[in-house]
């Protein structure tokens, strides 16, 4: 690592940290690792334990945000998610995964799409470790700041990039990977082209010899002839994996479903183009942990098994969950209605009328009007007003020795703090049945 480059990024520089969180406190805590006595403000609208604690530091400044003049800083390093305002200055924008894939986007393989890059970039760096050394970071939960005192350049860095860590960005990774699209976060964006060309950044400033690896219904491969195209050089079936020319037999895995079969056989085309073995990816595969509320078995209880799946937050994946679990007797749909369209779940639950769906919250009772309004629903379609009511009634409807999906196919922000806690709470529930 080129540590005279990454302090020539922020000495004699007028800093703001916009937005304290996590991210937040990981860029202060690398700026103070390079340049401990260069003054750094930070403002964020809300109060915690960390801004105190900051705002006692030496050459530390905390501001409220609505109390800063954001044209007095040189360089703003903004948190993933916040919005700029319509006709801000955006000169002096910059967000850790920007600057992070300046510096070190050669060594870095970054993963996005609309569902399945947290298992895709995971699984990535477990296979990757068979050879290299290798680090995870990024959406995933771990700021990629956070790995630079430790990080040498003949190591690998696998990274989950959020459509808001690529927001505004102008750099992109040596090898970037585009698992699929599907409407997300209209809310934020406002179109689906523009939260599309949002992700569309990760490949868009690559360099010659970069490979971009593109899912082939993806608008964006006109504008990359040479990529690798996902469901055509790269696919699966339930036997094998498929590379090019390659054919590698399914490795033994914890990982369920047609979706993960497609994710093994995106990393199986990382594994061949960076060198590894069909023995070292096989390794990495099979060793694999499947990652926390995603298909995450949590009990049997009188008979029945729970499936936490809290990280589904659109339809497709409610149906991705349903296909990959055929013995689901009863899935729970529903939170925060951020107003995308639900046609392709509501049609897959109108011909599966001997599953027992349960509507809570509101994008659920929003998908059950909508479902009544085109006379699709059926008797096994039921409503309740929160997750609570909603596994005291699945537990009523399921039959023993089948399952009862937690698959909300919504975002979680309106009732929990995170899908993480949607999660908790629903294998707290199902633990006191």
């Amino acid at each position: 690592m080129n540590r005279q480059a990454w302090i020539d990024e922020f000495a004699g520089k007028k800093i703001l940290i916009w937005g304290f969180g996590r991210e937040g406190q990981s860029s202060l805590k690398w700026i103070r690792n390079l340049c401990p006595e260069l003054p750094v403000a930070i403002a964020d609208s809300g109060s915690s334990k960390a801004l105190e604690e900051a705002a006692q530091a030496p050459f530390t400044t905390v501001f409220k945000e609505a109390d800063v003049d954001f044209s007095a800083y040189d360089r703003i390093l903004k948190s993933p998610g916040i919005v700029i305002p319509e006709g801000m200055d955006r000169s002096a924008m910059t967000q850790q995964s920007e600057l992070f894939l300046k510096h070190q986007g050669f060594q870095t393989i970054g993963i996005t799409g609309t569902k399945g890059k947290s298992t895709t970039t995971s699984l990535t760096a477990a296979v990757l470790r068979q050879k290299f050394h290798t680090h995870l970071v990024g959406n995933i939960g771990i700021p990629c700041f956070d790995i630079l005192p430790e990080l040498k350049d003949d190591d690998l860095v696998a990274f989950e990039i959020s459509c808001h860590q690529l927001e505004y960005g102008s750099y992109s990774p040596h090898l970037a990977v585009y698992l699929n699209l599907y409407e997300e976060h209209l809310d934020h964006y406002g179109s689906f082209q523009a939260y599309g060309d949002a992700k569309a950044t990760i490949f868009r400033h690559q360099h010659e010899g970069d490979i971009a690896i593109l899912h082939q219904d993806l608008p964006y491969c006109r504008e990359r002839r040479d990529a690798i195209l996902i469901g055509k050089d790269i696919r699966a079936d339930e036997n094998a994996l498929y590379f090019r020319d390659k054919q590698h037999a399914l490795p033994h895995t914890k990982l369920i479903g047609a979706h993960n079969r497609v994710n093994l056989a995106v990393v199986y085309a990382i594994s061949c183009l960076l060198g590894l073995s069909d023995e070292q990816f096989d390794q990495g595969a099979e060793s694999f942990e499947p990652l926390a509320h995603r298909l995450q078995p949590v009990g049997v209880k009188h008979g029945i098994h729970y499936v936490n799946d809290s990280i589904s937050t659109i339809g497709q994946t409610a149906i991705a969950a349903l296909q990959a679990l055929p013995e689901t007797d009863v899935i729970l749909i529903g939170g925060m209605d951020r107003g995308i369209e639900y046609n392709e779940l509501e049609e897959y639950l109108f011909h599966h009328p001997d599953l027992h769906v349960i509507f809570m919250y509101a994008s659920g009772h929003r998908v059950y009007q909508e479902l009544k309004e085109k006379s699709m629903t059926h008797d096994h379609m039921h409503v309740c007003d929160d997750l609570e009511a909603a596994v005291q009634k699945a537990s009523s409807l399921c039959r023993r020795d089948h399952i009862v999906l937690l698959s909300p196919a919504a975002s979680s922000y309106d009732h929990f703090k995170n899908f993480e806690e949607r999660g908790a709470v629903f294998t707290d529930l199902v633990n006191r049945l």
